[in-house]
């Protein structure tokens, strides 16, 4: 098995993180990661310090996988250097005294610190500018700082967003728990390094549409559940490849929540696909093909209730003509 050297600048039998370490990563480094990077600095410190990936996942209760993420992550943060032998495979892991490297900011793009007391001026007397701060004050919370006014014109300026493509940027981080400028500047350098331009390429980017999944299942009256991966590719198809609004597909839901008696994906589902068939893209569509069936219906049941021209089985044969008068003269005994 592999082992791996860690090359520690810490002092013997003391476990140190900086201030500056923590500051920086502590509010958004994903729990796990940061065990992983306390155990290093831990056993860098001890008579541990060759270890293999599998010892480290079995100490911390985690697979070999979720070392290695952990020690890409803090590579990329630049709190370890990590070296590799000619066949890939991991031999030393060294600290960077916890101080990670300069973000890489965008070449041409400029830096949030370039946006001038002028430009943010004129930016701020635009309508829509105006009402995109407005907004991001109202998801975070609080009013904007300075800096903080001055990154979202640095999105609009720098990276090229456009108003609606930051709204969503904001909401995006907000939503899952981050509302620090730092954290939504740095996903949003990664959109622009992934050619991101519009909302649709951001939820491409961000590998799924997780509000919307949530707005759905809510819709449906199914709290507390996270969707699983078959949950997620019927939901997904609804908002990629059918391309509706959530609109639509909310009022999918209430039609399932009031025709069902589960309401479940699947009969949502099958609403959809039959609006999809049938060309439906606004609502506007749906009532076009409300009307279509309820008349569609009534014509069935005028059909059913029309009197039929049936034959009278008993007079279906070729009549025969008789001379009443000599039929009485007959019974009475007489001659005509």
């Amino acid at each position: 098995m592999d082992t791996i050297r860690i090359r520690s600048c810490f002092p013997q039998d003391v476990t140190v993180i900086s201030n500056d370490f923590l500051d920086r990563f502590l509010p958004e480094a994903n729990g796990d990661f940061f065990k992983i990077y306390l155990y290093l600095v831990r056993a860098a410190g001890s008579d541990t310090a060759d270890l293999t990936l599998c010892s480290i996942a079995d100490r911390m209760n985690c697979t070999e996988n979720d070392v290695d993420r952990a020690l890409r992550y803090w590579e990329k943060e630049g709190a370890l250097t990590l070296s590799r032998d000619e066949e890939g495979r991991l031999t030393d892991i060294s600290f960077t005294n916890s101080r990670p490297v300069q973000e890489k900011e965008p070449q041409s793009t400029g830096r949030p610190s370039d946006i001038t007391s002028e430009r943010l001026t004129e930016l701020g007397s635009r309508e829509d500018i105006r009402e995109l701060l407005f907004i991001a004050q109202q998801y975070l919370g609080k009013p904007l700082t300075r800096s903080e006014m001055q990154k979202i014109c640095f999105f609009y300026d720098g990276l090229h967003f456009s108003p609606d493509l930051i709204d969503y940027l904001i909401e995006y981080c907000v939503s899952r728990g981050h509302k620090s400028f730092h954290y939504i500047e740095k996903v949003a350098l990664n959109w622009k390094d992934q050619g991101v331009q519009t909302v649709r390429d951001a939820r491409v980017a961000a590998g799924s549409y997780h509000r919307e999944y949530y707005d759905i299942l809510k819709a449906l009256g199914i709290d507390n559940h996270h969707p699983v991966e078959a949950e997620i590719r019927v939901m997904k198809k609804w908002i990629e490849k059918y391309e509706f609004p959530m609109e639509l597909i909310t009022e999918a839901c209430t039609r399932t929540v009031m025709g069902a008696s589960k309401p479940t994906l699947n009969y949502t589902d099958g609403i959809l696909t039959r609006w999809y068939s049938n060309g439906v893209r606004t609502m506007e569509d749906v009532a076009r093909l409300d009307r279509q069936h309820e008349q569609d219906v009534s014509s069935r049941k005028t059909e059913r209730t029309a009197p039929s021209r049936r034959t009278n089985t008993f007079v279906d044969f070729e009549q025969r003509n008789y001379d009443f008068g000599n039929l009485e003269s007959a019974l009475i005994g007489k001659k005509p």
